[in-house]
């Protein structure tokens, strides 16, 4: 038994290497290199200076660095102020047993149906000391003397699980009070805007550059703002407002379910048919009153 992690489509094997908590480190910890595992480092004291991607920055407690496969990086200790942080390093294996190169945000992304900001993508975060004990608690259950040393493999990868979970988790609350702050009314005000376009447009062939144009939004921003006040993505809710018409026309004209189609923005029935059937459960043509 192996537990896997689908990312992209694939399913990947978590394979655990090491989870450490090291202290008192000082002056060149590891110079600047790069290799296909993972590294989730949590800082809890001291400072330093890291270098990931490029990006500099000043090491210090409650920053958490998520370091991709094949992220170039280089970290540095204080001399005054040793550095205090814990690590856990791992591989996600692809079925053929080989290092997948993926990344950790493309998978919050498509769990969570939207997209982050380059502030938290490319790091560090800063994790509130609100959500820092129930982070620490996913090293502290890898760090444990008996997983360590009496557990199994899929045991440790399942822990490991765990703590990607935590780090999910942690970084959504993160993100969704950023946006809460940046939305404010404004995005109110411009979301209620977009559902009153979709609404009158139903058949036309609306894309999502076509509605972040309408409010001078990037496409990016549009998304994250929409679903923060519908719950659903632009597309998502435009969809789910066709549907809702496509039920109102089936069950009160006698139009045919091509012509629906048309009028919805289908231009091929056969897919309306099949979107309207994963929204409803039935067909549409089964949905008339007999």
């Amino acid at each position: 038994m192996s537990l896997r992690i689908v990312m992209r489509g694939q399913q990947l094997r978590i394979d655990h290497i090491s989870t450490d908590r090291q202290t008192g480190r000082k002056g060149m910890i590891a110079p600047l290199h790069r290799h296909p595992v993972f590294h989730l480092m949590y800082i809890a004291g001291g400072a330093g200076r890291f270098v990931v991607n490029g990006r500099e920055s000043e090491a210090s407690e409650g920053l958490l660095y998520i370091i991709n496969p094949n992220e170039w990086h280089q970290f540095v200790g204080s001399e005054r102020r040793p550095l205090d942080n814990l690590e856990c390093t791992f591989l996600l294996r692809n079925e053929d047993d080989e290092p997948e190169a993926a990344n950790f945000f493309d998978w919050l992304e498509e769990k969570r149906g939207i997209a982050f900001p380059e502030t938290i993508r490319n790091g560090p975060i800063r994790v509130p000391d609100r959500y820092r004990p129930f982070l620490l608690e996913g090293y502290r259950r890898l760090l444990d003397p008996a997983s360590r040393y009496m557990m199994s493999d899929e045991h440790m990868s399942l822990m490991v699980a765990d703590l990607l979970l935590r780090i999910e988790e942690t970084v959504w609350q993160i993100g969704r009070a950023d946006w809460h702050e940046h939305a404010g009314v404004r995005g109110g005000k411009e979301v209620d805007l977009l559902k009153g376009y979709m609404r009158a447009h139903l058949a036309d062939a609306l894309t999502l550059e076509r509605l972040a144009q309408l409010v001078h939004w990037s496409p990016n921003y549009l998304c994250r703002v929409f679903k923060e006040h519908t719950g659903m993505a632009p597309m998502a809710y435009l969809q789910s407002l066709r549907m809702a018409e496509a039920e109102k026309l089936l069950l009160y004209t006698d139009l045919p379910v091509y012509a629906i189609s048309d009028m919805l923005g289908y231009t091929d029935a056969s897919y309306f048919a099949r979107v309207f059937r994963r929204h409803r459960g039935r067909p549409p043509a089964s949905y008339r009153i007999k």
